[in-house]
């Protein structure tokens, strides 16, 4: 217990640090230790017994599998569950005010206090957030992704792990020793979510997201280590793909991972010369399954983001970068790297080519993404985030 709580809280300065400027910190640690040392002499015993079961939940931003059952429970739920979000951000805070969504700030949890001290579970997609809470929960961790970077699972701070398969199960088993009766195979919410977006209507999301309809979009998502550009200058080389998509009509979507280090100075200066780029980090659209909804085209690396957008059945192009880094030093993967499908690019030259070759003639790897989603996440039939919920009352008793 006590080990999970430090871990945790190294966890939450790492994002801190990348989340929140840094200038906050010690207002923050003020106040968090305030709440803390209240938790401990003060909220021994839950102050209401209320009739409704609470649940938080929380994620890095108001996105994911945490996001999609939030959201079914305040539908489904309302009259059995109390659910609010844990906000680890001002960004996040300041959205689900907008959204009149009940929402807690992390770092100032005394105007919920009813609620935090009466917590029955946290659904997580990552951190479990232990030391917030006077009476620990149950955790139900949730993840949030399946991909080919190296993780290590924490099945000590969760009461139960939801997977999306039996094949990530196994997966987990195998490789981590994960303690079967904590497994739960329910499904991927957030897939739920993507294949309504799918359903929908594109102009309306487009609207949505204040971006020009009648072109081909393209999203560009590199995970952290890349920056913004894998080879050579990260810059030049992202102007170049700036400037590919505007010569061929493209409309093209900047999403940088949380954790990347980039001069965002010199990419708005890129930026205002192309009307066809738009950057959409997580504070500007924490839906990135709104985003992969719209692409017709994705462009990522190692990130996990692939195979969500495997649903789709739309063209890839691979980065391929730093493999020794992502596939051997990180550790084992719940998806096996060799599970891509699509165009796999080693340079500028091969990366180029690989867009004409999707402008010319589509999708080569159709069959073959539809056979690895199918292995990885099962069939998605919009129920995941109800077998979650029976996963969380049965934890809960």
């Amino acid at each position: 217990m006590k080990r999970d709580l430090v871990s945790d809280i190294k966890d939450m300065l790492f994002w801190y640090a990348r989340e929140n400027r840094i200038i906050f910190l010690p207002i923050h640690a003020f106040f968090l230790s305030i709440w803390i040392i209240l938790c401990k002499l003060l909220f021994k015993r839950r102050i209401v017994n209320r009739n409704k079961k609470v649940v938080a939940f929380t994620s890095l931003y108001f996105n994911g599998n945490a996001r999609a059952v939030f959201e079914y429970m305040t539908e489904k739920f309302e009259g059995a569950y109390n659910c609010f979000w844990i906000a680890r951000n001002m960004t996040t805070y300041k959205h689900l005010r907008k959204l009149k969504k009940p929402v807690v700030y992390l770092y100032f949890p005394f105007i919920a206090l009813n609620l935090v001290t009466n917590t029955s579970a946290l659904v997580t997609n990552d951190s479990y957030l232990l030391f917030l809470f006077p009476h620990k929960p149950k955790t139900i961790q949730l993840w949030h992704g399946e991909g080919p970077k190296g993780i290590t699972p924490n099945y000590k701070g969760c009461d139960a792990w939801c997977v999306p398969s039996e094949f990530i199960r196994e997966r987990h088993i195998r490789l981590w020793k994960a303690p079967k009766e904590k497994l739960y195979i329910c499904g991927s919410p957030r897939l739920d979510t993507l294949n309504n977006y799918l359903m929908g209507s594109k102009e309306k999301m487009l609207e949505e997201l204040s971006i020009k309809d009648g072109k081909r979009i393209v999203l560009y998502a590199p995970t952290f280590d890349v920056g913004l550009w894998p080879w050579g200058d990260q810059y030049k080389g992202f102007e170049e793909l700036c400037k590919f998509c505007k010569e061929n009509n493209l409309i093209l979507i900047l999403r940088l991972h949380p954790l990347a280090k980039v001069n965002r100075m010199r990419i708005r200066k890129i930026l205002k010369r192309y009307d066809n780029v738009y950057w959409m980090d997580m504070p500007t659209e924490p839906d990135t399954m709104k985003l992969l909804a719209i692409a017709d085209i994705l462009i990522t690396d190692w990130s996990s983001i692939y195979t969500d957008f495997f649903l789709t059945r739309r063209p890839i192009v691979y980065l391929e970068t730093e493999p020794d880094y992502y596939l051997k030093e990180r550790g084992k993967s719940q998806v096996p790297p060799e599970f891509r499908a699509g165009e796999i690019s080693k340079n500028n030259r091969e990366f180029f080519q690989a867009l004409r070759n999707i402008l010319n003639k589509g999708n080569r790897y159709y069959g073959e993404q539809k056979k690895l989603f199918e292995i990885i996440y099962g069939k998605v039939d919009g129920k995941a985030s109800e077998r979650v919920v029976k996963v969380i009352q049965q934890v809960t008793g």
